[in-house]
Parts: C-alpha cells; sequence; structure tokens
C-alpha cells in the first residue's frame, strides 16, 4: 500500500482542465455524498471514487499511472473519471521518517496530463471532458515492524491540479483523505487488484497487459469540487444597450 497515496489523494485535486463541453459548466461548489453542505457548498451530489495507479514492476518502477473513477456502489464511472496522469520519473521528494521501521515515509509526487471527464446525468455542475496540466500529490505511507520486517501498513493521500476549461472556465477538484487498500508486492505475490477497482493504465494510457498487473488501488472519498465562469467584460456601446431595452 506504499505511494498508494499516489493513487489518489484524491487529487484535493484542484482540477482546472481545457475542456469540451456538452453542457455548459456552472459556477458553483460541489461535494462528495459523503461530506456536509454549508452555504458555501451547499451541493453534495459528487460520488466518491475509487482509484489505481500503475507501475511496470510488482515493487517498483516508473511511470506510474493514475486511473481514478467515481463509484456508485456497484459500478465504476457512471458519473465522473480521471484517466492516465503519469509521473514519468522520480519522486520529486521521499521523506523517511521511520524510527526502527515505525513511522512514516512521505512521498511527493507530480503527474502531468491525462484527461477528465464529467459524465451526462442532469448533474449540477454540467458534463464534458477535459485535459488535465499537472497533478502534485502527497502520500503518506504508515509502516510498522511486522515479523522483524518494516511493513507498509496504512496511507493516506492528498493532492492538487490545475487547469481551464475551454471557454474560460476554471475547475477545482479536490479529494482528501484518500486511503490505501491493496498493493502488488513480492511478499505478497498472489495479492492483485479486485475487478471493482479501475483498469491499470500503463504508459501508453491502453490497459496494462495481462503479466504487469502492478500497482497500488484505493478509495477515493471526501471530495470538494468548485467551477468559477467569469463574466467576459462586454464590449456593448450604450447606443446597442439602449436599442435592446426599447
Amino acid at each position: 500500500m506504499r505511494r498508494l497515496l499516489i493513487a489518489f489523494c484524491v487529487l484535493l485535486a484542484v482540477i482546472a482542465v481545457p475542456v469540451l463541453v456538452s453542457a455548459v459548466p456552472l459556477t458553483g461548489c460541489y461535494r462528495s455524498t459523503d461530506m456536509s453542505t454549508n452555504p458555501l457548498c451547499p451541493t453534495n451530489q459528487l460520488l466518491t471514487g475509487r482509484g489505481s495507479t500503475w507501475r511496470p514492476l510488482i515493487n517498483s518502477g516508473f511511470p506510474h499511472v493514475l486511473h481514478l473513477q467515481s463509484w456508485n456502489g456497484t459500478n465504476l464511472g457512471t458519473q465522473w473519471d480521471i484517466s492516465c496522469p503519469i509521473e514519468p520519473t522520480n519522486y520529486v521528494s521521499v521523506q523517511d521518517n521511520r524510527v526502527g521501521g515505525n513511522g512514516t515515509i512521505v512521498y511527493i509526487s507530480q503527474y502531468k496530463g491525462g484527461t477528465f471527464t464529467f459524465l451526462p446525468g442532469g448533474w449540477p455542475w454540467g458534463d464534458g471532458t477535459g485535459t488535465l496540466v499537472i497533478t502534485d500529490m502527497q502520500t503518506i505511507v504508515q509502516y510498522q515492524m511486522i515479523g522483524g520486517v518494516s511493513q507498509p501498513v496504512a496511507s493516506v493521500v492528498n493532492g492538487t491540479a490545475h487547469g481551464m476549461f475551454v471557454g474560460g472556465c476554471s475547475l477545482a477538484f479536490a479529494i482528501a483523505n484518500g486511503s490505501g487498500v491493496g498493493e502488488t508486492s513480492s511478499l505478497y505475490p498472489l495479492l492483485t487488484k479486485p475487478a471493482t477497482y479501475p483498469t491499470f493504465l500503463d504508459g501508453t494510457c491502453g490497459s496494462a497487459p495481462p503479466n504487469q498487473q502492478f500497482g497500488t488501488w484505493g478509495d477515493v472519498i471526501t471530495i470538494t469540487m468548485g467551477i468559477d465562469c467569469a463574466t467576459p467584460a462586454s464590449n456593448e456601446t450604450w447606443g446597442r444597450i439602449k436599442v435592446l431595452y426599447r
């Protein structure tokens, strides 16, 4: 589960993306169904999700590739999807805080590219697809000495991403407290990702081959999404405005 964090962060992903929309994005703040509302963020219809992070080797290796999807309790990807942000080489930083094998390791990661999709469904924020720019993730993995070996036992992920909708709207997609569920490892070679977590995508953004089903998977919760569409400056003349109101 270590570096599981990478896989989700939950993103706090503030994700702003260039997008082709089939429904105009609507300015507002939207939260996931596991969060309460407040006057500044009054809608909580956003589904929580699940995520996977692919890697080329059973324990390690780059690139890392994210795949996050909404989860309605039965099906993946019925509301939103984040596909193929790629971390091409090393972590931005790794901080090992363990003492005697117990403690945490903090991974800071940066992913580039990928796509974001809002699926049609009459959601209050609209729908559409977009291209991600940069996604920054922080994963905190808790280790414990078990049988004389320092092993990962839990992980939490937070992250941020930025971009713009075509037409000038910005989108903020914040995921906090993403939690790791499983990870491939040579210590447990028979452990595999369940089908109820997003497909592993490889460095080509296609499904990873059967002999490279390696990586981490976990849950994406506590999501806050913000959309901001700035009102464009008007070029209307006073004469034109008078005509409109005759």
